[in-house]
């Protein structure tokens, strides 16, 4: 192999290889947080840094294979859709809750979500790898993984529009300032995560139009790297969760702190107060 042959491969395992060890770190915080809350939050963030796990091996088995080639690109293809899929019902369920567990918005969700599993399944039934003397030669479906691409722009806008329209429905000149913060908080949350992912979606989509979606075993191309790409991006949105977390426990926890603070200084003023007499 040439190093331009090289090339795209050696950037896919390190992509993976930076997505396993966040996915790693997440999993392990994940698990500490649900124990501490048996929330469904963290127990999703435990099922998708899971399958973010699976995917970052699997790929690298299947970039290097030249043989099984069918079995071993549908197999990594179904850990890339049920990872990808449980990061879409992961923003879907955290914009139900934030929307008040609205029933339009589960509506919404569930068609949303519906919609990535039949271009999942879509996908696995017709894209194929197929057996030839040079190794695999791989032929992926283009209406698959376009829509594929649109259904998770459609999931980020949704998620984005809900919380902003949230925070107007809800925010008032009478609300308190905490109130303010924790929606801002909520409103960079979804538009710094969509940003990033719908990149990563709009790229694919923009590739998948105009670039060629067939690859022969050794030889370079851009379809090799998108899936490490979305791994990579897709973790590290999930994961940020933990620090959008922090942000927000440290809003509610202001008013105590200003309190405590609060009460130490009355009490250090009695005190002088007592031994001045």
């Amino acid at each position: 192999m040439s190093s331009s042959i090289q090339t795209p491969i050696i950037a896919a395992v390190f992509l993976l290889a930076m997505s396993f060890e966040n996915a790693l770190k997440g999993l392990l915080l994940s698990i500490e947080k649900f124990t501490q809350s048996r929330t469904p939050i963290p127990a999703i963030m435990i099922v998708a840094n899971t399958l973010s796990l699976v995917f970052s091996p699997m790929y690298v088995w299947s970039l290097l294979i030249t043989s099984n080639c069918q079995d071993s690109s549908l197999a990594t293809k179904v850990s890339l859709h049920f990872f990808v899929n449980t990061f879409s019902f992961f923003l879907l369920y955290k914009t139900w809750v934030v929307s008040r567990k609205n029933t339009l918005v589960a509506v919404g969700a569930a068609i949303l979500i519906t919609d990535r599993c039949i271009w999942a399944l879509t996908d696995c039934a017709r894209s194929k790898s197929i057996q030839i003397p040079q190794g695999c030669y791989y032929v992926q479906d283009k209406m698959a993984v376009i829509g594929i691409s649109t259904g998770g722009i459609l999931v980020d806008i949704f998620c984005t529009g809900v919380t902003i329209l949230g925070a107007f429905r809800d925010l008032d000149s009478q609300s308190s300032s905490r109130v303010q913060q924790i929606y801002r908080i909520l409103i960079a949350d979804n538009v710094m995560r969509t940003l990033s992912v719908m990149a990563v979606n709009a790229f694919t989509l923009n590739y998948a139009m105009y670039g060629s979606l067939q690859i022969i075993s050794g030889s370079p191309s851009v379809l090799l790297v998108i899936p490490a790409i979305s791994s990579y991006v897709y973790t590290q949105a999930i994961n940020l969760e933990f620090f959008w977390i922090n942000l927000r426990r440290d809003v509610l926890r202001e008013p105590e702190q200003r309190r405590m603070i609060s009460n130490i200084s009355t009490d250090k003023s009695r005190r002088s107060s007592s031994e001045s007499v």
